[in-house]
């Protein structure tokens, strides 16, 4: 069988030993059982090409500096391979993929990949747009609101906008949430 090692804060890994416990297993079988089934759940719902593998920029621990500990995981080689799919599409090592799968797992909040974190970029670059937009006809009104053009249809507009928007990050949240099996969040 294949190992997998995951770098992991001490109060995540602390956690997840308790857990283990609680089901009278080890945590490398634990975290076994947990990828064994992900990789199962993915490989039914999604069919996607590999993408070329880079390094990971993975999840930071909410106390800087926190030494974290490592987690050995063995695996079939189905599931070895699967995993290093998975991880490919995300461009991620493996072990940054099982560590955010944790992490998403634990947290309830989603851990984001190279393409995520750029789509939500692109997002705020959006809002960026629409504030200055709206800057520049609360400026026009506050030097001439005799003379403002502003109309009813133009706060909807705007209001649309800015709903379009919210909706777009939720949408991704709630997808990224998804495809790590944290399905019940919301």
């Amino acid at each position: 069988m294949a190992v997998i090692g995951a770098a992991v804060d001490s109060g995540t890994k602390q956690v997840f030993e308790a857990l283990a416990r609680a089901r009278s297993v080890t945590s490398s079988r634990l975290a076994g059982v947990l990828i064994t089934d992900f990789i199962k759940a993915e490989h039914c719902n999604n069919q996607r090409a590999l993408e070329p593998s880079l390094p990971a920029v993975a999840y930071v621990p909410d106390q800087a500096g926190a030494k974290t500990e490592q987690v050995h995981v063995r695996l079939e080689p189905y599931y070895y391979d699967e995993l290093g799919r998975l991880a490919a599409q995300r461009r991620w090592y493996r072990s940054a993929y099982l560590a955010n799968l944790l992490y998403a797992h634990i947290d309830r909040r989603p851990v984001l990949c190279h393409d995520e974190v750029n789509a939500v970029r692109q997002v705020a670059r959006q809002l960026a747009d629409i504030g200055r937009n709206v800057n520049q006809i609360a400026r026009k009104i506050n030097i001439d609101p005799d003379r403002a053009d502003l109309s009813a249809f133009d706060l909807q507009l705007i209001r649309m906008l800015l709903d379009v928007e919210t909706e777009a990050v939720k949408a991704l949240v709630h997808a990224n949430l998804r495809t790590w099996g944290a399905t019940n969040v919301q």
